[in-house]
This record gives structure tokens, C-alpha cells and sequence, in this order.
């Protein structure tokens, strides 16, 4: 089984190696033409082949060469956030993850890397910057972490 068909059965994370804070959204996860070509994706009806993707970006103003798009498809393949079937000798793929999937796994491998090198801080921040941004959250961050300990004292 290759690695798409282990993202598509939720058995792995994608293969983001950078976070960029100086980005809005799944940019800060992937480049911006990445980014462009996954949103392309996403908001096909159906499987795309890269001239569907490319004519897609053209709509939005973007435009990009056809093997820019299909090196950039290949790209996110590789790095498990597309699937592809071969048609022909045409590739057509489809997100292997919804976006709001996508969200979950680049906020878990950035938490965790943070929390792998700087615990301490990072919690720190993190509950200050909740009691700051939204003080009523600091009631629902109390529960969950009740909630993880009641799980884990019933647990063996």
C-alpha cells in the first residue's frame, strides 16, 4: 500500500516539513502555488487532471504552465495530500485529506513540535494566550484537561 492509500485511510500524516508563520492558512503549511492547487482540488466536483487544474487557477487569475501544475500535483501527491488513478495516460487525482483534515494534522505536528522541544513554554503560552484572546475558553480548557485525567486514571 503506498502512501496516499495510507493517508486516505487516515493511517498517516502528510509529509509538511515547514511551517511558515509569515502566511495565512494552508500557505503557511505549503507554498503558495500549492496551497492555489490544493484549494483547485478541493473544490472540483470530481477528480482533475492537471488542464482541469490549470484552467482552474487561469479562472482565478493565476496562471501557471501545464507542467509547472503537473510538477506541483506530483509534488503534493508525494507528500500524501493527493490521490491519483491513472486514465489513459492522464493522472487524476482528488485530496486525499478534507481541508478542515488538513488543519488537524498540520495543527498536530506543529503542537507537537513545539511541545517535543519547548513543553514547558509552549503550554504556558498557550494558556495565556487562550486567557487572553477568550477568557471563557479557560472554563473549557479546565474541562479537557479534567477530561484527560479522568481518562487516564481509567485507564490500566
Amino acid at each position: 500500500m503506498d502512501g496516499a492509500e495510507r493517508a486516505l485511510r487516515g493511517e498517516c500524516e502528510p509529509e509538511l516539513s515547514v511551517f511558515k508563520f509569515d502566511r495565512v492558512g494552508i500557505e503557511q503549511a505549503l507554498g503558495t502555488l500549492e496551497a492555489q492547487v490544493m484549494e483547485a482540488v478541493w473544490d472540483a466536483p470530481g477528480p482533475v487532471c492537471v488542464e482541469d487544474v490549470r484552467a482552474r487557477l487561469e479562472e482565478h487569475g493565476k496562471e501557471a504552465a501545464y507542467t509547472t501544475v503537473m510538477t506541483t500535483l506530483s509534488r503534493l501527491f508525494d507528500k500524501d495530500l493527493l490521490v491519483r488513478e491513472q486514465r489513459g495516460r492522464a493522472y487524476y487525482y482528488q485530496a486525499a485529506l478534507s481541508r478542515g483534515e488538513l488543519g488537524q494534522s498540520v495543527t498536530r505536528q506543529v503542537i507537537d513540535g513545539l511541545l517535543s522541544s519547548f513543553a514547558e513554554p509552549a503550554i504556558s503560552y498557550f494558556v495565556e494566550a487562550v486567557g487572553d484572546r477568550d477568557p471563557d475558553s479557560l472554563e473549557m480548557l479546565a474541562e479537557v484537561v479534567e477530561e484527560q485525567r479522568r481518562r487516564r486514571r481509567a485507564s490500566p
